[in-house]
């Protein structure tokens, strides 16, 4: 669409597949968790489908029976530049799900591991370009932040940090960018004052409504299509205006473990 995609990942992604105890993820914010596997596995394989339809070449982990959560392979490993940070997680009971992540992304980038005591999940990480925009969290602590902000300012990557209410899980949770200069985020959670500083370097943001607050989470592509979860009208209607192209993956069963469409994968 005009913009910028230079810096910008699509090409590559990891995923991984349903836990078979994906049943007994975590969920407190979107859902009460999931109640069948099998359906949530089709989702996961239409989301895929939908990868691989905007021509990204997706290699997929097997599901781990140990890590429920596991599938939410975003939270493993932050990307950027040629490195990914591997983060200790922000809940004990998804530590382990890295090993896996570090052993195939190394294969491509050069890999640096959290120091103990320091806690991120990717989820709290927007890749914005020039800069990682990053959420301090119930999940990522400050000396997760600080860490990876040394990395990324040694590559050259500015940095901007959110204070994440408690009304959302991590930053993604309700913010995303769906190209170069945009950023989508659902009103109720962060403030206009928080992107003011963003605002006033040029970056447009765009407001959702609250009820719509799981659909601010999108995956765009260079091309001007975006990929948006299904039902949720109002914030469909605004991708169109803006000029995008949309295509709809129905993640219920996803959504019911609290996960978005930016968590089940990592553009490397």
């Amino acid at each position: 669409m005009g913009e910028d995609w230079g810096s910008r990942k699509r090409s590559r992604a990891l995923v991984r597949e349903i836990s078979p105890q994906f049943t007994d993820a975590l969920a407190s914010y979107f859902g009460t968790g999931p109640t069948d596997i099998e359906l949530s596995r089709q989702a996961h394989s239409n989301y895929v489908a939908a990868l691989r339809k905007h021509g990204v070449d997706v290699h997929v982990l097997p599901g781990l029976p140990d890590h429920p959560d596991c599938t939410f392979v975003e939270d493993t490993g932050v990307v950027f530049g040629d490195v990914v940070v591997i983060p200790h997680m922000g809940h004990p009971s998804r530590e382990g799900e890295q090993s896996a992540v570090k052993e195939y992304l190394a294969e491509f980038l050069t890999v640096y591991e959290m120091p103990e005591g320091a806690t991120l999940d990717g989820g709290d990480v927007i890749f914005f370009d020039d800069k990682l925009l990053i959420g301090e969290s119930t999940r990522t602590n400050l000396q997760g932040i600080s860490f990876l902000q040394n990395i990324a300012e040694s590559r050259g990557f500015d940095t901007m940090v959110f204070k994440i209410p408690n009304s959302t899980l991590h930053l993604t949770t309700v913010c995303s960018s769906p190209q170069p200069g945009l950023l989508i985020t659902a009103e109720g959670h962060l403030t206009p004052e928080d992107f003011a500083p963003l605002v006033e370097n040029g970056v447009d943001v765009v407001w959702v409504p609250n009820e719509e607050s799981y659909a601010a989470n999108v995956i765009g592509f260079e091309d001007g299509f975006v990929i948006v979860s299904e039902g949720y009208p109002k914030t469909k209607a605004i991708l169109q205006e803006l000029g995008f192209t949309i295509t709809c993956v129905d993640m219920e069963h996803i959504r019911s473990a609290d996960g978005s469409l930016t968590c089940c994968s990592i553009f490397y």
